[in-house]
């Protein structure tokens, strides 16, 4: 009787332990980020940051990797700005009306592509810049005492693929990034440097396709869509985003779930042809469009996927190959060595990336709104009807960002493993 008593309390401990455990993993994820639950992100800089499409990544980012976290994300770029502002205002116009009254608790500022001025190096340019970086700086802590800066380093000006208008310029932009990321260390700012990010993937894109390498900065300055990507990517290391999915580790043989990171696993069952069991994961992989070339390209030379692990790993299987079948509908066939050794999920055209890819369609559509809104009070307020339009498409965007993040909580699916 005692013996039973013992065991039931041990297992019962145990249980309470793994409970713990599990939750303690899950908020070590969010803890360790450095964006928190409540917070509004102003992304200030120039023509890279207008195209929006690094800032919506990064959103995108969010929802899929901790759809619990709200988190308002707000886009500042304005075309041809430096450090001193530009045609829609001088920086102390453009914080006044484009960052200062969203109350932002994190801005990030990625400027020096138009600072240089597209001529040689000129070391009195450069001292201007700096001058002018700091004061930027100044300005934001001055009026959001308790705002956290994250500082980025520009993406590069692409002299390797296809040529270039201005020699020298891509070794100009890196030496400004430099600064920036002293600058970050010494007032103990966040960074990240999407200049080397691009740059090692220019340079790996080179050897494995030319031609698809010339197109991830198609005029040079202007990352495309896929090289935002990679962009974004830089900006989740620096902020400590978490590279996983989620991570099941099963034993076939045993039917038994060894490891379930981020992912509830029940109802594991064997049978003489395979097993089953269900997964409801806490997170999404990345949109990727797996119909896109460029895009595969980039996920391949920019080493995307180890943003993106949704890792499936089986051990104990009989039969040599098997089919992989979520909620009835096969995904892949795989051997049985790959699923010993792990396969990730992410990549493939499963229904939670399905579920990624309505976000990101949703995403599009914020974001052309975001344009014409932020148009509209920054760059022609004086426009007839301009205030009216600004409010109706705000609107529209916040009922967009309730539906996205309606959308973005995962859901449980039917996993199957069957012997071919």
């Amino acid at each position: 009787m005692r013996s039973k008593l013992f065991l039931c309390i041990y297992a019962l401990c145990f249980l309470l332990f793994a409970v713990a455990f599990a939750a303690s993993q899950a908020q070590g994820r969010v803890d360790a980020f450095a964006l928190q639950n409540g917070d509004r992100v102003v992304f200030y800089g120039d023509s890279i940051t207008a195209q929006r499409f690094y800032t919506r990544d990064v959103e995108e980012f969010l929802l899929t990797r901790y759809p619990a976290l709200n988190v308002d994300f707000f886009c500042a770029g304005v075309s041809g700005d430096t450090v001193y502002g530009g045609y829609a205002g001088d920086t102390t116009s453009r914080l006044a009306r484009d960052v200062i009254p969203i109350k932002p608790t994190v801005v990030t500022v990625m400027l020096g592509m138009n600072d240089p001025g597209y001529v040689p190096f000129d070391q009195h340019i450069f001292d201007i810049f700096k001058t002018g970086y700091a004061s930027l700086a100044g300005s934001l802590a001055s009026a959001l005492p308790q705002v956290r800066l994250t500082l980025i380093a520009s993406s590069p000006y692409d002299e390797l693929t296809h040529g270039t208008d201005f020699p020298g310029l891509s070794a100009t932009v890196q030496k400004y990034g430099m600064f920036v990321k002293q600058f970050a260390g010494e007032r103990q700012a966040e960074f990240a440097n999407f200049n080397s990010a691009l740059d090692e993937t220019l340079h790996s894109a080179m050897k494995d396709n030319p031609d698809y390498a010339a197109l991830l900065i198609p005029d040079r300055i202007h990352p495309s869509e896929q090289g935002h990507w990679i962009m974004a990517a830089g900006l989740m290391r620096a902020w400590r985003a978490s590279p996983e999915v989620s991570r099941i580790e099963l034993d076939a043989a045993k039917r038994s779930v060894a490891l379930a990171r981020n992912v509830d696993v029940s109802d594991l069952q064997g049978a003489a042809r395979g097993i089953t069991w269900t997964a409801l994961e806490h997170s999404l992989p990345l949109p990727f469009s797996t119909d896109d070339p460029l895009m595969k390209f980039a996920v391949r030379v920019g080493n995307l996927e180890a943003m993106d692990q949704e890792v499936l790993q089986v051990r104990g299987l009989v039969a040599d190959r098997y089919s992989l079948q979520i909620d009835g509908k096969p995904v892949l066939d795989l051997t049985k060595q790959q699923l010993s050794a792990g396969v990730n999920l992410a990549l493939l055209p499963t229904p939670m990336l399905d579920q990624a890819r309505g976000l990101d369609w949703l995403e599009d559509r914020k974001m052309k709104m975001d344009a014409a809104r932020f148009a509209l009070e920054g760059e022609m307020p004086s426009t007839p009807g301009a205030a009216d339009a600004a409010k109706v498409l705000g609107a529209a965007e916040t009922a967009l960002t309730t539906e996205q993040r309606q959308n973005a909580q995962p859901k449980q699916h039917k996993f199957a493993l069957v012997a071919k």
